[in-house]
């Protein structure tokens, strides 16, 4: 771990542009779609390699000196390149800027192995020129869960799908919020201008200002969590941005105001898709269940069903009782939830990462562990997977059938 946080403390300063993701099935070759190698948001792009970013020819590149310092590789040379095509007639329809080249001057990069499909990465651009490319990039991919919750521990829980990025000094300060969710801009209760809301009553007021236009659990989930986050976002920079704005007179003002920030959105992440889909079992008719319903020793797994009283009833049938493990993202965390539940012989995980490789999904099952994924996301999974993932409606109703 001294490793990682010299590597974080030597990439906290103004000149290092950070951007951080988790690597989805696509970035890593996984599912063998026409994308080839990581896939960088166009914001990355304008700030740490404005060369590229043009429609003036087609496909514009450029070439970057890199090193992925967590597994001691040796610098190489990238290509950094925006595949333009739906600018020019006739041509396609890519519009996507992505880091590629990645197995050209050694083989088995980390980068590319379908085995780091789901980890956390994270790429440092060296930036002294603004306006200018990159002139290097520093990466370190996460090799397990302390890592990983080390880097979260300092900016908060990365979830799939989404990124970060910010200079360095702001980032590992708990500043930087996701490239992809604009904060919404909608009317909240005048209590929160004064106080920070729960994240149930965040959760609870969605409906009165958001119009769901999905009608399946799957999709709903995904809407919601969206919708959510936009919420949080406002509400947040409502709290905190004059402070932000205003500037610090102090290195102790400006820590304080930095850990409340990390901790409010650790406290957020920790129990948001929980409670995500307590309210969608309630509305999709599954009544009977049990949050974190203790069961052997301290184990509490975050859902049992029907309830807890009857996995405590030693004559209620074992093969009438399920579990539901939530996990944002299931890579090196699946394994948490073997032993939450002695009676229950298959546990059902929900996660909401973007694909895992066949070898870790065969292990799962190997384990007695059915991956819940909703529906939009399935896409993302091999296709050696996809026929074997269970999708959240099937699961509720699933569940409701449980006498």
């Amino acid at each position: 771990m001294t490793s990682l946080s010299q590597w974080i403390e030597d990439k906290n300063q103004d000149e290092w542009w950070i951007f951080i993701k988790r690597l989805s099935a696509n970035d890593t070759g996984l599912t063998g779609g026409n994308g080839v190698g990581i896939y960088v948001p166009k914001a990355v792009v304008a700030k740490a390699l404005p060369s590229i970013s043009s429609t003036c020819c087609l496909n514009p590149d450029c070439s970057l000196t890199a090193r992925i310092t967590s597994h001691g590789l040796p610098e190489q040379t990238l290509r950094g390149i925006y595949y333009n095509n739906r600018h020019f007639e006739g041509s396609g329809s890519r519009n996507e800027h992505r880091l590629t080249r990645w197995n050209t001057d050694f083989r088995n990069s980390p980068a590319q192995d379908p085995e780091n499909t789901g980890a956390l990465a994270i790429f440092a651009f060296h930036v002294p020129h603004l306006g200018r490319d990159s002139d290097f990039l520093d990466i370190w991919i996460c090799k397990g869960l302390e890592e990983e919750e080390f880097v979260e521990s300092k900016i908060g829980e990365v979830i799939p799908g989404s990124s970060l990025f910010e200079r360095g000094d702001r980032l590992f300060a708990g500043f930087a919020a996701g490239l992809d969710k604009e904060p919404s801009h909608v009317a909240i209760p005048p209590v929160w201008e004064d106080r920070f809301p729960t994240g149930e009553e965040i959760i609870a007021y969605l409906p009165t200002v958001f119009r769901f236009g999905k009608t399946m659990p799957d999709d709903l989930i995904i809407e919601r969590r969206d919708n959510e986050y936009k919420l949080f976002r406002q509400i947040e920079e409502l709290h905190i941005l004059h402070r932000v704005q205003q500037g610090f007179s102090s290195v102790d003002e400006f820590m304080q105001a930095a850990n409340s920030v990390s901790n409010r959105r650790k406290s957020r992440s920790g129990r948001s898709l929980e409670i995500h889909l307590e309210h969608l079992f309630r509305q999709f008719g599954l009544e009977q269940f049990s949050s974190q319903c203790r069961t052997e020793g301290n184990k509490r797994p975050d859902f049992i069903f029907p309830s807890c009283a009857d996995y405590h009833d030693p004559a209620y049938p074992e093969e009438n009782l399920r579990m539901l493990a939530v996990k944002t993202t299931c890579k090196d965390r699946w394994r948490q939830v073997l032993n939450e539940a002695k009676r229950v012989e298959q546990i059902h995980l929900f996660t909401l990462q973007e694909g895992v490789s066949p070898h870790q999904f065969a292990e799962m099952k190997d384990e007695n562990v059915k991956l819940v994924v909703p529906k939009p996301l399935h896409t993302k999974y091999p296709d050696e997977v996809r026929g074997q993932l269970m999708t959240l409606n099937d699961f509720i109703v699933e569940a409701k059938d449980i006498r």
